[in-house]
């Protein structure tokens, strides 16, 4: 028989390259199964044992007679070794146990056949020794039987676990399946130029393309699903099992960040790891079925039986086995966790992970328990703020949120000299939501920057329409969010918004909340310059309602400082009080910063505030915040 070895040649080239791809994604080769492994090196054996031997036998040397012998020999128990791998490999995928008893005996029939009865008995195939001519044995079929059980089994498992594979994976099964099909009916027409190594390198490399690349399921650092795994995970064990009893579980490392900025990333993938190992022995060591998964940086979920929830959660070895890798670093890791106790009907795996999350953040920061159910006070909660974000949207496009004007005065002359501006939400049904209940929602999703921006335009607008008018103005600070920082391009929006109304930038005071000088501060300085190198005055809103660092003012590129109304309260009757509030107005005075004194409500406060000669004062006192349409007739008011 002649045979032609280019298609293997092929074959090599085309695993190699997807090898290669592989390559290039360290983690994902590190968490490739030794079944994966295995039937990679036995796709790489099979085309260079069948280029080899088809050399060999194109050669027809009697003298390499024993080696060809030996090298078809090989050949055959790499054939069918390829199906075997392929079945257990795609078993571990599925999270399936294969009948090892079945799978290992037919493999051992297989290879005997194919090893020792061939030597007695020419059972796969015939090599005369002196003319090298080959031929097949009365049981060559037996690769294609083997082959068609283990692809009866890994047909039978796809079926199993649908819901899982997903369209994507289900479609290449389908491609392998029918390249595997015209690979038979090639070979009957052409038996003499086989495909079989091309087909089967091809088979293989569309496996790792689409298991690790295209439509990837496995965490490369953990090796637990990720979260497109556990949310198919979740879904084909609820349509296999009843969920009574079960909860959805969201853990997370506390301040990970910080940790990894501490203590380095290596250390803080070092407790993602432990983490992960503790939740997955826990998983494996359940009576009943559970699934767990890493969906985030530093979240994990978990699906499992409530008892088991909660032990998991509980269980102080945890915690204290991530801290063993820090040993000499100065940093105690802890972790958190949001349990949502699964309830009749429930289906929605994403809404389930919403209502684990949301309890999540509300026992982020507790120091009194790390454990929080989603229970009927965090649900009333939850509901309002999905309604919240739900409405919030149209509410601007609707121009439900009014612009209120509060009046910042002359501490001496008591004229309005500026003013601040203040969202009200008047909802469709005239009634006033409270800024409390929506402000915080509005910062944690992200929206308070569409929502400033959007108090920004309304308050320009307002400006211009007064100067159309011939009416006086004064300038107006509009508050911006510590969420509004890490905005990208935040100035430029704020200097197009102003430029879009024609207004003098000095008309316009920008008010950064006290807090937000706690997180980035190299963001804060980089946009604060910005803002006052366009002509902008800036303003620390809120001062000494937090724990500010008096020494951040040197370096602050700042215009005005307002004073918290927390200092004024009860200043009458608080010494203590009185000499604090006095010290940070020295200090401002010589930094060379204004001051505003904000929630003066009293006679006794603002005639204590006119001693200490502040510039500007603010509060119920004066005027409380009123709607922009009768703030012009107060400009000039004492």
């Amino acid at each position: 028989m002649q045979f032609s070895y280019q298609f293997d040649v092929a074959g090599i080239m085309v695993i190699m390259t997807s090898l290669i791809c592989a390559w290039i994604r360290p983690k994902l080769m590190k968490n490739f199964s030794l079944s994966l492994k295995l039937l990679i090196l036995c796709a790489i054996a099979y085309n260079l044992l069948d280029s080899v031997t088809i050399i060999l036998l194109q050669i027809a040397n009697p003298k390499t007679y024993y080696i060809t012998y030996f090298l078809l020999l090989l050949y055959f128990c790499v054939l069918f070794l390829i199906p075997y791998n392929s079945a257990k490999y795609f078993y571990e995928l599925c999270g399936e146990k294969v009948n090892r008893l079945f799978m290992d005996g037919s493999l051992a029939i297989v290879i005997a056949a194919s090893t020792f009865g061939n030597i007695f008995f020419d059972l796969l195939f015939k090599m005369d020794k002196e003319t090298m001519y080959y031929s097949h044995g009365p049981l060559s079929w037996l690769s294609f039987v083997y082959y068609l059980l283990c692809a009866s089994m890994v047909g039978a498992c796809t079926f199993r676990h649908s819901r899982y594979l997903g369209r994507i994976r289900k479609r290449l099964l389908i491609t392998v399946f029918m390249i595997t099909i015209f690979d038979l009916i090639y070979q009957i027409i052409l038996p003499e130029h086989s495909l079989t190594g091309l087909i089967i390198a091809l088979a293989v490399a569309m496996t790792i393309v689409v298991f690790c690349f295209v439509d990837v399921t496995i965490d490369e650092l953990t090796g637990l699903n990720n979260r497109t795994g556990f949310i198919r995970s979740c879904d084909e064990l609820m349509h296999k099992q009843s969920m009574e009893g079960y909860s959805m579980v969201k853990v997370q490392v506390y301040h990970m960040q910080e940790l990894n900025e501490r203590t380095g990333m290596e250390n803080g993938d070092k407790v993602l790891m432990l983490l992960a190992e503790n939740i997955k022995r826990c998983v494996d060591n359940a009576k009943n079925k559970a699934v767990c998964g890493r969906i985030g940086g530093d979240t994990f979920a978990v699906l499992l039986d409530e008892e088991l929830s909660i032990n998991t959660i509980t269980n102080a070895s945890l915690s204290e086995s991530i801290t063993n890798p820090l040993t000499g670093l100065d940093y105690a890791v802890s972790f958190y966790a949001g349990v949502y106790r699964l309830e009749e009907g429930d289906n929605d795996i994403n809404k389930m992970l919403d209502h684990a999350g949301y309890a999540l953040k509300w026992v982020s920061g507790n120091f009194k328990t790390n454990v929080a159910f989603y229970d009927a006070d965090i649900r009333k909660e939850d509901e309002h703020r999905k309604s919240v974000e739900q409405r919030v949207r149209g509410a601007i496009q609707d121009r439900e949120f009014k612009v209120y004007l509060q009046p910042v005065c002359d501490t001496m002359t008591r004229e309005r000299v500026s003013a601040e501006a203040l969202v009200r939400w008047i909802d469709s049904k005239n009634q006033m939501i409270n800024p409390g209940d929506f402000i915080p929602i509005l910062e944690k999703n992200g929206f308070i920057t569409e929502l400033d921006l959007y108090v920004l335009d309304e308050v320009c607008r307002i400006l211009r329409e007064w100067i159309n008018q011939g009416l006086d103005v004064v300038p107006v600070s509009v508050n911006f969010s510590r969420v509004d920082v890490d905005h990208y391009g935040i100035v430029e929006e704020i200097i197009a918004t102003v430029d879009k109304y024609r207004l003098d930038h000095k008309l316009i005071k920008i008010e950064l909340t006290e807090s937000a000088f706690n997180d980035n501060m190299e963001n804060i300085i980089t946009m604060l310059r910005k803002l006052r190198e366009n002509g902008f005055i800036v303003m620390m809103d809120d001062f000494g309602s937090g724990y500010s660092n008096l020494n951040m003012f040197k370096d602050m590129p700042l215009d005005i400082v307002k004073i918290d109304m927390y200092f004024l309260r009860n200043i009458e009757n608080s010494e203590k009080g009185l000499i604090v509030l006095e010290s940070v107005v020295q200090m401002a005075k010589r930094l060379g910063l204004q001051i505003v004194v904000e929630g003066v409500e009293t006679q006794e406060q603002y005639d204590f505030i006119r001693k200490l000669r502040c510039e500007m004062i603010q509060g119920f006192y004066f005027a409380k915040p009123m709607p922009s349409e009768i703030f012009p007739d107060q400009i000039t008011a004492g």
